[in-house]
C-alpha cells in the first residue's frame, strides 16, 4: 500500500486536533511498528470530555475498515473540524480502544494494518 507513513501522520494529526478542540495540554504519541501492524498510542492530559463526545469519539473511531474509502480518501483528513474526519480515521484503521480518566486523561489506542 502506498502512502503508508504519510496516513499515519493523517491519523495522528487528526487525534491530536480532536485533542487540542477539547482541551488537552500535554499530548504523548507513540507510533510503533509490531510485526505487520502499526500501533498509534495516544495519551492526552484532558480536563473535561463530555459523555456525548466520547460516545461520538468511539462511534467514529469503530467505523468498519475500508480499504477502498482508505485508498481515494484519505488524503482528505484535517480539512475541517467535524466528526466525518474521526469516521474516515475510523475506516482506516483496524482497531481502537478509548480510556477516559474524567478531569485527568484521554488515551486512544489504535491498530492499523497498512
Amino acid at each position: 500500500m502506498k502512502h503508508t507513513h504519510q496516513r499515519n501522520i493523517k491519523i495522528v494529526n487528526e487525534l491530536m486536533g480532536y485533542c487540542y478542540n477539547h482541551g488537552s495540554e500535554n499530548i504523548h504519541i507513540d507510533i510503533n511498528k509490531e510485526n505487520e501492524k502499526v500501533i498509534i498510542f495516544i495519551k492526552a492530559q484532558t480536563l473535561t470530555i463530555s459523555k456525548e463526545d466520547l460516545e461520538l469519539l468511539e462511534i467514529s473511531l469503530n467505523a468498519q475498515r475500508c480499504h477502498e474509502m482508505e485508498e481515494y480518501y484519505w488524503n482528505l483528513t484535517g480539512d475541517n473540524d467535524s466528526y466525518s474526519e474521526l469516521t474516515l480515521v475510523g475506516m482506516m484503521i483496524d482497531e481502537a480502544h478509548i480510556t477516559y480518566v474524567d478531569g485527568e486523561y484521554l488515551e486512544i489506542l489504535l491498530t492499523r494494518i497498512p
